[in-house]
């Protein structure tokens, strides 16, 4: 369906966002949709969406967010805009920042609505940021909103999805300036995945309590697990979450 030999820096792509009642798929429901389309490096259209959850939204939530329940009164519901949302994603790439936990919310909305849409490949400019900006010590963690501060791309606005979606886009059109980065879509492809692993690994270690020879997380990694994109783990409730981790707090550099 869609050409991966293709320069993926030139190609258009969809880098979309989610803001959601918490993490647990199938369960939680989205709260907004982000879609910001980029052609050749440049924004070329643009989509934002609040959507009514048909359920309470948790306070953490709002404080992440801003948005309050009263904000979602009167707003469509997800069946009856998701076509509209599929139709932008589904047309070209897709690209998330951290995309396991977009994508699996995604799909768990579409499975409650009887639909099995496929969705695109998907970039991801996560696993480059941990790999050459963290690691190398260029930023304290790996998180959207310190990488933008970073690499100067304005987010005003984190923690809504259109503008999480703009930054997350441009985050991995500026990757090329911080490390090298073969040209064809699915060679990039290959490569985010393997290093997708290394991290997924490495948190694997960390939920064992068990350290590689090359030391624990740090704090910063801690909150990216319990902050607000929830970028990793399957807590619906992070203040629960960050008590049963105190053994392994105690232990981060």
């Amino acid at each position: 369906m869609f050409d991966l030999s293709q320069p993926w820096q030139t190609s258009r792509f969809a880098s979309f966002d989610l803001e959601t009642t918490g993490t647990e798929a199938g369960v939680d429901r989205i709260i907004e949709i982000g879609i910001v389309v980029f052609d050749d490096g440049e924004v070329v259209d643009r989509y934002q969406q609040l959507v009514d959850p048909e359920m309470e939204l948790p306070p953490i939530i709002t404080e992440v967010t801003g948005i309050k329940p009263e904000d979602l009164v009167g707003q469509p519901k997800l069946a009856e805009v998701i076509d509209e949302a599929m139709q932008r994603l589904t047309a070209q790439p897709i690209l998330a920042y951290n995309h396991e936990f977009d994508t699996k919310m995604l799909r768990g909305e579409l499975k409650r609505l009887g639909r099995d849409d496929e969705l695109p490949p998907c970039l991801d400019p996560f696993p480059f940021c941990w790999e050459h900006l963290r690691e190398k010590g260029l930023t304290k963690n790996a998180q959207l909103g310190t990488v933008s501060a970073f690499m100067e791309i304005p987010l005003d606005a984190a923690h809504r999805a259109d503008h999480d979606a703009e930054a997350a886009g441009r985050v991995m059109l500026k990757l090329p300036e911080y490390v090298l980065l073969p040209d064809p879509l699915d060679q990039l492809l290959q490569l985010q995945g393997a290093l997708m692993q290394k991290v997924n690994e490495r948190f694997a270690r960390f939920r064992r309590n068990k350290p590689n020879a090359g030391g624990v997380l740090s704090g910063d990694d801690v909150r990216i697990e319990l902050g607000a994109a929830y970028i990793y783990g399957d807590e619906t409730d992070p203040i629960r979450a960050l008590f049963s981790r105190i053994p392994d707090v105690r232990d981060l550099r």
